[in-house]
């Protein structure tokens, strides 16, 4: 017992949270090098995970590739630490609870705490994301066609797809070019279906798939004619509930922070 207690304390304390910022600027650093010159080991992360590239890339060439596992242990260091420190704060807190003349001058003092945990779902989202995402690159679709997935088992149609091409005559240049496209999609599995617009600002989402626009064509009016079409990149990654919780929670304890500032310095005012 007293050891784990002692493992508790140290991996709360301040000096090894400010330890591992300077270890992460170092690492950071010499990632950026790295980064600079070998980008292309880097790049398939995009497309195929953390974990497959690592298995892959990050096996064979080491040497380029350790700076990023020791990124990803040092976060997982720093999300202990965090987790362990704040939630010593909020046993602090609890204990003082007398201390506070109302119930909600209490609690609006865990608005900076939520925050701290909310920043660890979002990690977590990540780790999710980078472990077990999947991505389904350069699918194309043709209008009145479909697409089948297997996981999750769905199948994607391009029922429309509208390109508007400019011909305001001020900018010769641009006659006749693409502005913009819309792609009506109808995605349907066993138990739901869905028609929605997909655009180059406007991904569409069924959970857990996102899709988004990559590119079209034709890009140019007239002339020779050519066969329309889009080609999407569908993300099914299950690390978005966490994000989007994550933030949830951060500006709920982004208010709860910012209240409690507010109402102390009303109070410091009444008394002057």
């Amino acid at each position: 017992m007293k050891m784990i207690k002692q493992t508790w304390h140290v991996s709360g304390h301040v000096n090894l949270f400010m330890g591992i910022i300077g270890l992460m600027v170092v690492d950071l650093l010499l990632g950026y090098n790295q980064l600079k010159f070998h980008a292309a080991l880097f790049d398939p992360i995009n497309d195929m995970g953390f974990y497959r590239w690592a298995l892959t890339y990050g096996r064979h060439y080491p040497s380029n590739t350790a700076w990023l596992f020791i990124l990803v242990g040092l976060l997982g260091i720093l999300s202990v630490n965090t987790f362990v420190c704040t939630t010593e704060r909020i046993f602090v807190l609890i204990k003082s609870r007398h201390a506070f003349s109302n119930t909600s001058r209490f609690l609006l003092r865990f608005g900076p705490h939520i925050m701290h945990y909310s920043m660890l779902i979002m990690f977590l989202g990540y780790l999710v994301s980078y472990l077990s995402a999947g991505t389904h690159m350069g699918k194309v679709l043709l209008p009145g066609k479909s697409i089948a997935l297997t996981r999750p088992c769905c199948t994607i149609t391009l029922e429309d797809l509208a390109i508007d091409y400019y011909g305001g005559g001020r900018m010769i240049h641009m006659d006749g070019r693409a502005m913009d496209v819309r792609a009506t999609l109808k995605i349907e599995d066993e138990t739901r279906i869905k028609t929605a617009v997909l655009s180059f600002n406007s991904p569409v989402r069924f959970s857990p798939l996102s899709i988004h626009l990559k590119k079209f064509a034709p890009k140019k009016k007239g002339g020779m004619e050519r066969r329309k079409y889009i080609t999407v990149i569908i993300k099914n990654d299950p690390g978005m509930k966490f994000y989007f919780s994550g933030m949830i929670l951060f500006t709920l304890g982004l208010f709860m922070y910012l209240w409690d500032k507010l109402s102390r310095h009303t109070r410091q005012e009444d008394r002057a």
